[in-house]
This record gives structure tokens, C-alpha cells and sequence, in this order.
């Protein structure tokens, strides 16, 4: 067989370059012997004899030499901290990506980014831990009285500010009355709205009572608020109180203070009116627009960590040996497609039923890779209330043919879709809110259902759109949205006929009696026993009426340098309580 010219060139170089080291004796001078001595004793002239012989074959090998040894010095561990030895003990980097909206915790919010600021800079004035107790907070201890409708609560009196001064009972109130007034105005969607029925009464320098009308398993949840100083807001109009510098820069009683905040980052200094001596004294959240943004910080170094949502969009920190990724599933999140039974398409509850059969659940997640546990049904397995006694909608092409068959609808071979007696083919439009992980999910759901025969269109919004034009006037026929639970089983808003109005979560517009009657008989007990024998029908009843395909709890994905020691998110229930032992980290 013929060597191809390329070979021969290489070979014939290889024989010129050892022929001038006089390795390989030239055919005229054949008493010329090969001389291990002779190529030992001249290495270097050997070497870059054939370094400049087999050019451009040695380029190619010092590329692959040079880049061997980057690889490896940037999987060193600490190489992220290089040039900021001095800082690195007492600092912390952490990337953020979109925005700092507003820092004042009397009004929601569902920034994550606000929300993990608050989380260091206030103190709740009770906290609810992993299993949905309440524990101490600025409130030390309570009792209750008068059948669970009257709730006295003790506060902390040590307790500061971050510019020295007493936090009292009177900024506790001052908070309350302020959230509650907010929640009574039209425009603000403050913290207030969950217990703005309660009274709120100073019985002395330490003792603060709630009144109520019903007892309400979720009264903890409700109250469950950061505390402001009445010294900062007490003179301002609360019709400014939104737009106020307080917004910006917050004064609080928890472990960190802002020092800085702008449009790039954000940064927080130790409390040192607090009770803690943490080792890490300085946190700085860098903000990027963009994951590539924040990507590019992380892959120079800048970064001790980044955090999301979406699994696929941290891939690229695998190639980190020197991090570690801690991870958490939401339980009190769920990812979900409403349908709007408003609309004449979505009234029928076997079209429901028969989108919810369409969908392989496993198959889809795993493909799209982005974390989290699926779910079948309103509640978690993890919940002390879940049944499993429910229809779950498994994947079931030929249970959905059936359905739809009665409706009307059958698969046109040629068109590869469902379609009426008319030759329409049934469609449908998905409106969601455009981020990078929505579309890849809106994307392969459309790949997933016109293989099952349904077209589907996805309708692309802003933040803005979605709030205003979509969610405040349910104008929609299917919506990919993410909705805030609690870890009480309790979803009166969300499910509940009272609900179906903006600023409630009943999206779809489910109206049904016997929930109703379940959903309110669940709320005026404490008996776990009684109020999961509610839940257990409630559960029952809302799988057959199919409002939703229920997708999954999402999980939160957290890549820290390994150097960075403490860290505990098996404690909390949400990403923006990652801070909560901030005290206990430091750098190893």
C-alpha cells in the first residue's frame, strides 16, 4: 500500500533532522554509525534540531504540553483565590444574575436575590424550621389562650441595631401595624395581606398579642416577617414608603449591614451590635446580567460561588474539581402548568385528564436535566399529609386516544395530529415568563407533545407582562408558572373557589364545592390526624379535576469553593436561607 504524501513528508523530515545530528548516516557515507552516546552527550542540539525539522507537528505537541499544565493549575485548589490571599480569610464572593430590586421586607417579593439580603440584614420575629414549627426569632417564646384565638409572645430585649440602638417592643408593633396598612391600600402587595384580620396589641415592654378570629394552622407561617425600625420609617408618608432610600439601603438587626449596593454588586459588613463573631466579616454579591456573564467571573477565578435552579446551566462547574456542590430539593415551591377551565377548550375535564396522560413526566425531566423531584399531585411525599391514593396520570397515550376520541378528536396519520370532525387540529397556547430554563422547557414540551399529536404554542412574556396583563386578569389558556407553597399542607389559596381573583393563586379558576368544604374544615383544627384525613380526599378529589399537570419541586444547586467550611442546607427549606449559619463558615 502507498503512503499518502503527508506521511512520506514526515518521514523524510524525521530522516533529514537525525541525519544533520548525525544519527541516521546519509546513504553516501555508510561507514557512518549510529552513536547512542553521541545523541545523549548533544541533547539540546538534538532537541531543537528536531523541534525546527518537525514544525509544524512540534507546535501542535508544545500546544498540547502548555495546555496540559493550565488544566491542572487551574484545578489546583484555591487558584480561584489567587491574588487576593489577603482578603480571602474574612471574604466571601458569591455571583448573583438579574437584578436588586428592593431591600424593604414589608413588601413580597420574589427576587431570591432581595430575599437572601434580607435573610442577613433583618431578623424574623419568629422563624419556621425544616418541618414547619416555629422557633425563636426577635420573639423568644409565646402562649396561647382562649382556644388557640389569643397568642401572647415575649421578645428579645438585647437585641440591636445596626447602628447601636435598642430594638423594642415598639418597633415590633410599629412593623406589624405598618404591613397590615399597606396590605388595606390598593397598589402595594405587602407582607401584611396574610394577617391583616389580626389584631396586633403592646400589652408592656415585652409582650406583644395577636388576636384572631379562626384558628389557623398557618398563623406562624403568616407572621413569620422581618422587623424594621419604627426610628427609620416612622415619618415616612406610606405612600412613599415603596419608593423610600430605606429600599436601598435598610437598617436591621441581623448579622450583616449594607455598605454599598449599586448596580454591579452588593456589599455587607459584620453587624457588630449582633451576637455573633463570624469568621467571614465581609460578603460581596457580585451581579451579572446574564448566566454567560456570571459563567465567564466564575471560570477567571472571581467567584467562591454561584448558585441556580437549572442544573444544565452549571454544568460548566464540573470542570472545577476544587468545588463542591451542595444541593437541596423546594419543597415548598412546585413548578406547574395551569389550565384555565375559563376557557371553553380547557372546560372538559377528560381534555384535561388526556394533556396530563400525553406527558411522560420521567422522560421529560431527565432529558431537560434540570434537577428537582417530580410531582403527581398538590402535595410532596415528604409531607406528613400526603396520600398516595390519587389518580397520578402516569404516562398513558392510549387512556388520552380514548379520551379524546370521545371528545371529538382523532389522530390524522397523515397530519401526524389530533384532529375534529372539522380537520382542526387541536392546539393549544403556553404563555410563561422568558428566562433561559422556560424556554428550554417550552421548547421540548412542543417536541414532546407533537409527537403525541398536539400542537402547542408557546407564548413568550416579560416580567412585567406576566404580573400585569397575564396573572392579574387570567388571561391565558395554559400557563407554565412557579408557585410559593408552604411546608403545612394547608393551599387554601391556591385551590379554594374564594381564590380564583387576582392577587390570589387559584389560577385556574378550580371551583369545587366539596374542596372548598375540605379546604376550610382542614384550617379550624391543630389535629394532624383530623386535618389529614381532609387532605386526604382534598388531594383526591383535585387530581380528578385535573386543573393542572403538576411537574416537579425544584431543586437548588449550590457550587462553593471547597476551601469554604459550614455550609448547611439540610436545616432550611429555601435558597435564600443558605446564609442562616453564616457565622459558623469560614475558610480553610
Amino acid at each position: 500500500m502507498k503512503k499518502k504524501k503527508r506521511d512520506i513528508v514526515s518521514d523524510n523530515s524525521m530522516k533529514g533532522a537525525l541525519e544533520d545530528l548525525n544519527i541516521l548516516a546519509p546513504s553516501t557515507s555508510p561507514e557512518k554509525k549510529f552513536s547512542i552516546r553521541d545523541v545523549l552527550w548533544n541533547y539540546p542540539k538534538t532537541f531543537l534540531m528536531l523541534y525546527k525539522k518537525l514544525i509544524p507537528l512540534s507546535y501542535i505537541f508544545l500546544f498540547a504540553i502548555v495546555a496540559g499544565i493550565l488544566v491542572l493549575i487551574f484545578n489546583l485548589p484555591g487558584f480561584s483565590n489567587l491574588g487576593k490571599e489577603g482578603v480571602k480569610k474574612d471574604t466571601f464572593v458569591e455571583g448573583l444574575v438579574g437584578t436588586v430590586d428592593s431591600l424593604n421586607p414589608l413588601f413580597v417579593t420574589n427576587n431570591f436575590s432581595d430575599r437572601a439580603i434580607q435573610s442577613l440584614v433583618f431578623q424574623k420575629f419568629v422563624n419556621i424550621d425544616k418541618e414547619g414549627n416555629p422557633v425563636a426569632g426577635v420573639a423568644t417564646s409565646w402562649t396561647t389562650s382562649e382556644n388557640g384565638l389569643v397568642v401572647d409572645f415575649k421578645i428579645d430585649d438585647e437585641l440591636k441595631w445596626s447602628d447601636g440602638s435598642d430594638l423594642t417592643i415598639d418597633d415590633v408593633v410599629f412593623t406589624f401595624e405598618t404591613a397590615i396598612a399597606l396590605a388595606k391600600r390598593s397598589g402595594f402587595d405587602s407582607v401584611g395581606e396574610a394577617f391583616q384580620d389580626i389584631g396586633v396589641e403592646k400589652i408592656d415592654d415585652e409582650t406583644l398579642r395577636f388576636e384572631l378570629k379562626e384558628r389557623n394552622p398557618v398563623f406562624f407561617k403568616a407572621i413569620s416577617i422581618y422587623i424594621v425600625p419604627k426610628s427609620r420609617l416612622e415619618d415616612v408618608d406610606i405612600g412613599r414608603m415603596a419608593f423610600d432610600q430605606f429600599a436601598k439601603y435598610p437598617m436591621g438587626s441581623g448579622k450583616f449591614y449594607v455598605e454599598k449596593v449599586d448596580d454591579f454588586e452588593v456589599v455587607l459588613e459584620d453587624n457588630e451590635y449582633d451576637r455573633y463573631e463570624p469568621k467571614i466579616k465581609r460578603l460581596v454579591l457580585k451581579i451579572y446580567p446574564t448566566l454567560e456573564a456570571e459563567e465567564m467571573a466564575f471560570r477567571v477565578g472571581n467567584l467562591d460561588a454561584v448558585g441556580g435552579w437549572d442544573r444544565k446551566s452549571l454544568e460548566y462547574t464540573e470542570e472545577y474539581r476544587n468545588y463542591s456542590n451542595y444541593a437541596m430539593t423546594i419543597r415548598d415551591r412546585e413548578k406547574l402548568i395551569f389550565f384555565n377551565i375559563r376557557r371553553d377548550s380547557l372546560k372538559n375535564e377528560n381534555m384535561r385528564r388526556a394533556l396530563n396522560y400525553l406527558l411522560d413526566k420521567e422522560k421529560y425531566l431527565e432529558e431537560l436535566n434540570i434537577g428537582g423531584e417530580i410531582m403527581y399531585g398538590p402535595l410532596p411525599k415528604t409531607s406528613w399529609a400526603y396520600s398516595d391514593d390519587f389518580e397520578k396520570y402516569q404516562y398513558n397515550p392510549q387512556k388520552a386516544k380514548e379520551l379524546l376520541k370521545d371528545l371529538g378528536y382523532v389522530m390524522n396519520n397523515e397530519s401526524g395530529y389530533y384532529e375534529s370532525e372539522n380537520n382542526e387540529i387541536l392546539n393549544f397556547t403556553l404563555s410563561y415568563l422568558d428566562t433561559v430554563t422556560n424556554n428550554r422547557m417550552v421548547e421540548l414540551l412542543t417536541d414532546y407533545y407533537k409527537k403525541e399529536g398536539i400542537f402547542l404554542k408557546g407564548n413568550k412574556v416579560g416580567y412585567n407582562q406576566i404580573t400585569q396583563e397575564i396573572i392579574a386578569t387570567r388571561n391565558f389558556e395554559m400557563l407554565l408558572y412557579e408557585v410559593e407553597t408552604t411546608i403545612d399542607p394547608d393551599q387554601y389559596n391556591l385551590w379554594h373557589s374564594l381564590k380564583v381573583n387576582y392577587p390570589d393563586l387559584n389560577l385556574s379558576g378550580y371551583d369545587y364545592e366539596r374542596v372548598d368544604i375540605l379546604l376550610e374544615e382542614a384550617r379550624q383544627t391543630t389535629n394532624k390526624d383530623t386535618r389529614k384525613q381532609k387532605y386526604v380526599l382534598f388531594q383526591r378529589y383535585l387530581s380528578s379535576g385535573s386543573p393542572v399537570i403538576f411537574l416537579y419541586n425544584p431543586s437548588f444547586e449550590y457550587i462553593v469553593n471547597s476551601s469554604v467550611k459550614g455550609i448547611d442546607l439540610e436545616s432550611i427549606n429555601n435558597s435564600y436561607d443558605r446564609f442562616h449559619n453564616i457565622e459558623e463558615w469560614y475558610w480553610e
